[in-house]
C-alpha cells in the first residue's frame, strides 16, 4: 500500500496513465439528416452539400447526456433507490454563418414546414414522425482519423424548436456571424462498442444516410 501511494504522487504515473495525452474536446463533428417528406413540403433547400455543411460550421456544442431518475422506497426506516425512467434535455450547437447560408436556411425552412408563421397552422399535412431527423455528434482521437471515433452519441427524432438571432453591428471587425439552434429529441444513445471502440453500423432514415 505504501509503494501504491507513493507512485500515486508520481507525475510520470499520472502522465503514462492519460491516453494520448487525453481527450480533446475541440476534435468533434456533428452530421444532420434531414427529414425527406418535410425536404419535400416544405421545399428545404437540396442544394449539394446542405447537409455536409454542418460538419464544418458547427464550432460549438455538447456530447448530449441523459438522467436516469430514482425511485425511493422506504424499508425499516431507511431509504433503498431503485432505477427510474431516463428523461433527456435539449441539444444546442453553435454554428458558424456563410455567405450561402444553406444551414440557417434549411432550419428556418424545417421550422416552418412544422408550423407555418403566417397561419400558426401546418401547412403541409405531414405526419409529426415525418418531420423529425437524427443528429450524429462524433469525438475524434489525435491521431486524426476520422473513420475512427473515441465517442459517439446519436440523436433519434431530433427537430429544431429555437434558432437564435442574428446580431449585426457596424462596430463589429474581424467576426464571423454566429448562431444557435436548439434541439428537441426523442432519445439519444451511444452507437460506440464498448469491446472494440469501433462505430457500429448506423441506421439510416428516409432523406440520407449519417455519414
Amino acid at each position: 500500500m505504501a509503494d501504491e501511494a507513493v507512485n500515486n504522487f508520481s507525475i510520470n504515473t499520472f502522465i503514462s496513465s492519460i491516453k494520448a495525452s487525453g481527450a480533446r474536446s475541440n476534435l468533434f463533428s456533428c452530421t444532420m439528416t434531414l427529414p425527406a417528406t418535410a425536404v419535400d413540403a416544405a421545399g428545404m433547400a437540396k442544394q449539394t452539400g446542405a447537409t455536409d455543411k454542418l460538419d464544418f460550421l458547427v464550432n460549438a456544442t455538447v456530447m448530449p447526456g441523459y438522467i436516469n431518475g430514482e425511485i425511493p422506497v422506504s424499508y425499516y426506516g431507511r431509504q433503498v433507490f431503485f432505477a427510474g425512467d431516463t428523461t433527456f434535455g435539449d441539444w444546442t450547437c453553435t454554428v458558424l454563418n456563410d455567405e450561402d447560408m444553406k444551414v440557417r436556411t434549411n432550419i428556418e425552412r424545417w421550422i416552418e414546414a412544422m408550423n407555418s408563421a403566417e397561419g400558426n397552422v401546418r401547412a403541409w399535412k405531414i405526419p409529426h414522425s415525418s418531420m423529425l431527423g437524427t443528429i450524429l455528434v462524433k469525438s475524434y482521437s489525435l491521431a486524426g482519423d476520422t473513420t475512427k471515433t473515441i465517442d459517439s452519441m446519436k440523436l433519434h427524432g431530433a427537430w429544431p424548436n429555437n434558432i437564435s438571432p442574428i446580431e449585426l453591428s457596424h462596430d463589429s471587425v474581424n467576426t464571423i456571424e454566429t448562431f444557435t439552434i436548439t434541439w428537441q429529441y426523442s432519445y439519444s444513445g451511444p452507437t460506440l462498442s464498448t469491446a472494440t471502440n469501433a462505430v457500429k453500423t448506423i441506421d439510416t432514415v428516409a432523406g440520407g444516410g449519417v455519414a
